[in-house]
């Protein structure tokens, strides 16, 4: 459904990436490492503080991280605050597409490494505890860093967004509170886009959505609010299936069975039986429960690219049991009524590439300023406790 418009720009920013510069005598190449720079010029503390998401391509998710940037910096004043995205392809084409220089992981690692910092605090800005967090901690942090690079740096691991139920809490109030007014009315249903982790051994990682929907649906009168995933089956929109072969889909008359209870499109329509209510009936409210508004929300969720294809009228060409298409197309497909004024990029700018830096009102998890603060909290509550920043030296051969 998707489509990913490689630049060339986006190549030539690669490219630079890993620039090579001459040596001295001329017969050597050393690599520079381009973060170094930055790094370099902005420290003044012995400690570095390292804001790690997965990334984006869309401006109005870039400006949400530059709020979570700013928070953070307002808040650990002796602390270097740098920002990090674990995802090359997301920091190819958000350099391409804004023209800001954005760096690697390990770059900004080495650079920290490299410049004489005593710490280095880690945040994730990640939802859940699934495999971008565990490979971020694991390996970036725990194995590349402490271990391998620099064990004698200490360091601060802090966790995930959904970290524990106070958090899921915290988070669901902060949801309920934006959509109170909506939910007080049954007709109204607000549906939300996680990403989802395909591996459902990893730290109960899916489970974090499933409690934040019971937080929420405990909140209203009506149990009208859902959380669905893009990339997890049995929460998708419709349970998974093999795309390259039709006659392996879960079919619609095999939806009612148990095992699919959680897609949503089940949840929805078991939701309008139980209020004798049909599609036509309801307004649905679509958003991102993401930490910013990516190319997910605007695709998988909005359709904004179908949008541009096929306009917002017919939509014959959708089919339901099927994950080709986004939410929006397969639920004005059934009958729904979509809500465009609360929260939607604005549907005449629906081409604009990159998105847009001002104007768009799809509301992501990261522009509540009550949950920015629990990454924040996090952070927080050990930052001042020295038996929690931790080096690599007892991994080292021969420590005892």
């Amino acid at each position: 459904m998707k489509k990913f418009k490689f630049l060339c720009a986006a190549l030539s920013v690669a490219l630079m990436g890993t620039s090579l510069t001459a040596c001295d005598n001329g017969n050597d190449e050393t690599y520079t490492n381009p973060a170094a720079k930055v790094v370099n010029a902005e420290k003044k503390h012995d400690t570095a503080m390292l804001l790690c998401a997965f990334g984006s391509t869309y401006k109005e998710s870039l400006d949400v991280y530059d709020k979570i940037y700013d928070e953070f910096q307002a808040k650990f004043p002796d602390a270097d605050v740098y920002l990090a995205f674990t995802s090359r392809t997301c920091i190819n084409r958000a350099e391409a597409g804004t023209g800001k220089p954005r760096y690697a992981i390990d770059q900004w690692l080495h650079a920290i490494g490299d410049a004489g910092y005593k710490r280095l605090a880690v945040q994730s800005l990640h939802v859940i505890p699934g495999e971008e967090f565990l490979s971020l901690m694991n390996t970036d942090i725990k194995k590349d860093f402490m271990i391998q690079w620099y064990p004698n740096i200490k360091v601060l691991k802090s966790n995930n967004l959904l970290a524990d139920q106070d958090d899921v809490d915290r988070v669901a109030q902060a949801i309920y509170n934006n959509y109170k007014t909506e939910l007080a009315d049954k007709k109204n249903v607000v549906l939300m886009m996680g990403h989802g982790n395909p591996d459902t051994d990893w730290y109960r990682a899916n489970d974090k959505y499933v409690d934040t929907q019971d937080a929420l649906q405990d909140l209203t009168q009506f149990g009208n609010i859902f959380i669905g995933t893009v990339d997890y089956g049995d929460m998708m929109f419709w349970p998974s299936e093999d795309e390259k072969d039709p006659k392996d889909r879960v079919s619609m008359a095999d939806i009612n069975k148990p095992e699919y209870a959680s897609c949503i499109y089940r949840q929805l329509m078991d939701y309008c039986q139980a209020n004798n209510l049909q599609p036509q009936d309801i307004t649905c409210y679509l958003a991102p429960f993401m930490s910013i508004a990516g190319d997910h929300s605007h695709n998988d969720l909005w359709g904004l690219e179908a949008l541009v294809e096929h306009g917002d009228k017919d939509f014959s060409y959708v089919e339901l049991n099927t994950n080709k298409f986004s939410w929006r197309e397969r639920l004005s497909k059934i009958g729904f009524n979509i809500d465009t004024k609360k929260e939607v990029h604005p549907l005449d700018q629906a081409d604009a590439d990159h998105g847009l830096e001002k104007g768009c009102g799809i509301k992501a998890l990261g522009a509540y300023p009550e949950i920015r603060k629990i990454y924040i909290d996090h952070m927080d509550k050990d930052y001042k406790n020295e038996s929690a920043w931790k080096d690599g030296s007892g991994y080292q051969l021969g420590a005892e």
